[in-house]
């Protein structure tokens, strides 16, 4: 049984530790003969307890059995309940809460604003990298746990830089979520070969072009396939730049007539086809293209042969010696040769690159090529075929054997003269001298050599050209000799000592001069 005892002697017990009265009336007995008589106590009711509170109604209280009413018992001190609890706390006022509240609130606010700020929780904000190169910006953002994706925008320029970002610049988002560049890159041309015209422009166009030419050129692909682009596919270009597509249209002989034989011949060789000459008679100029075979407007594959039926280039005769000024240089040699000339001295002038030769014919007929055709000198030695490497032609000499002179060109007269020019086609005398009125120097005209001098000397000017044609010789020689050059030769030369006249001077210079 659990008792407590104070200071005073009083015992305490808790109720349910008190003994029971049936049980404990023998000790009462024994403790009753050896405690001395005392008077009952005052009923419970009149005297009021010390702590003010009815015993009757306390829960520890239990009243002592009537048995045992007039039996002396040591009082049993019980602690009251009310005593025994602890000092009541005062209560703080209703506004005071409110306003504990209100400031526990903003602080928990306060602290979610600077975490939030802090970018502790809530996500991250997309920095700034607009302009930045795309290295440093992917840097950037990946420093920041972004992750990043890259678009390429062809553009004319900043290449390498980033253009715009998606989300913009401070946007709050998960990092995860990523955010992706827009970079300026430069402009390729695209893939446009094989491609239809019409496909490849509107591809150039899209690529960024603002500019796109169309050249043809023939082939033996679909008309209108693109063949090649300038600048070439995978290029960089910027949108001002020109591009150029060389489209495929079919092989068709092109208009020759009329143009001369190297230029038809360089025409078809451009539209992609071969060139054939074939030589005829016409009235159309020497070396001029009469006709084509196919015609002109014929479709044909690439690499076609076509014919050129061309106005004979080659002199009407040996003789016709400003047939030779419309030939090519290499002709004149071709057409010498099927004529029966050999070439017997060759050289080229230092000065200009015109040929210096002479051919001679079987018959003893004289060619001789020359920018001094006044002077029948030559050396007697060749240097190959001068004109067959293409020697230009600056002026040529025909001496006349016996077997080819004209009828009636042997005569030292006008008539003679005439044979001979119609021997080789001049028009437009415009001077004829003799030996007797021929205005030579005054020495010439003194020495012995001139008193057995004879002849008859005839110029004119034809198509840019002045010919002279001379019949007799000194002494018992005698020769008839055609010559012609550009008149640019004679009137470069100062004809003063021979009273201005180009006859006079030819005859001096080709009958006293050597």
């Amino acid at each position: 049984m659990a008792e407590q005892e104070d200071r005073d002697g009083t015992v305490r017990m808790r109720p349910e530790d008190l003994p029971d009265p049936a049980a404990t009336q023998p000790e009462r007995t024994r403790v009753a003969s050896r405690v001395p008589a005392v008077d009952a106590p005052e009923a419970p009711g009149d005297a009021p307890a010390r702590d003010g509170i009815d015993a009757l109604a306390d829960p520890y209280f239990s009243p002592a059995a009537p048995a045992d009413l007039t039996t002396a018992r040591q009082v049993i001190a019980i602690e009251s309940p009310v005593e025994s609890l602890p000092e009541r706390k005062r209560r703080l006022p209703r506004w005071a809460i409110v306003l504990l509240a209100i400031l526990a609130l903003a602080a928990a606010a306060g602290v979610a604003y600077l975490t939030y700020e802090n970018e502790v929780w809530g996500g991250r904000s997309v920095p700034k990298v607009v302009g930045l190169t795309e290295e440093d910006a992917r840097a950037e953002l990946e420093s920041g746990g972004f992750a990043v994706e890259v678009e390429y925008r062809a553009g004319d320029g900043d290449y390498g830089t980033v253009l715009s970002c998606s989300p913009q610049e401070g946007t709050r988002i998960d990092p995860s979520e990523g955010v992706t560049l827009v970079v300026a890159g430069e402009r390729v041309i695209p893939s446009v070969l094989g491609l239809s015209e019409e496909e490849a422009t509107a591809a150039l166009y899209d690529a960024g072009a603002s500019e796109v030419l169309v050249a043809r050129q023939s082939s033996d692909e679909p008309a209108g396939t693109v063949l090649a682009v300038d600048p070439a596919e995978g290029a960089p270009f910027v949108s001002t730049d020109q591009v150029t597509l060389t489209v495929a249209q079919p092989y068709v002989v092109p208009e020759v007539e009329g143009m001369s034989v190297s230029d038809a011949l360089a025409l078809l060789e451009g539209a992609g086809l071969d060139g054939s000459v074939s030589y005829v008679e016409s009235d159309a100029e020497k070396n001029q293209v009469v006709s084509s075979d196919p015609v002109a407007g014929t479709e044909v594959a690439g690499g076609s042969s076509v014919t050129l039926s061309v106005s004979s280039p080659f002199p009407s005769s040996p003789t016709a010696l400003l047939d030779y000024f419309e030939a090519e240089p290499a002709q004149i040699s071709e057409y010498l040769a099927d004529e029966g000339f050999s070439l017997r001295y060759s050289a080229i002038y230092v000065s200009g690159g015109n040929a210096r030769c002479a051919y001679e014919s079987e018959d003893g007929d004289v060619l001789q090529i020359s920018d001094a055709p006044e002077s029948g000198h030559y050396d007697g030695s060749a240097d190959g075929d001068v004109l067959a490497r293409g020697a230009g032609i600056g002026g040529l000499r025909f001496a006349f054997s016996a077997a080819s002179l004209p009828d009636g060109a042997a005569n030292e007269t006008e008539e003679g003269v005439r044979a001979v020019m119609e021997a080789c086609g001049f028009e437009g005398m415009t001077d004829l001298c003799t030996q007797d009125d021929a205005q030579l120097p005054q020495e010439l005209l003194e020495s012995e050599l001139y008193e057995t001098a004879h002849f008859v000397c005839a110029t004119g000017r034809q198509d840019g050209y002045t010919w002279v044609v001379r019949i007799g010789g000194v002494g018992e020689s005698t020769g008839v000799v055609a010559m012609v050059a550009p008149t640019a030769h004679f009137s470069a030369v100062d004809l003063s000592s021979f009273g201005g006249s180009a006859c006079d001077y030819v005859a001096y210079i080709d009958l006293f001069t050597g």
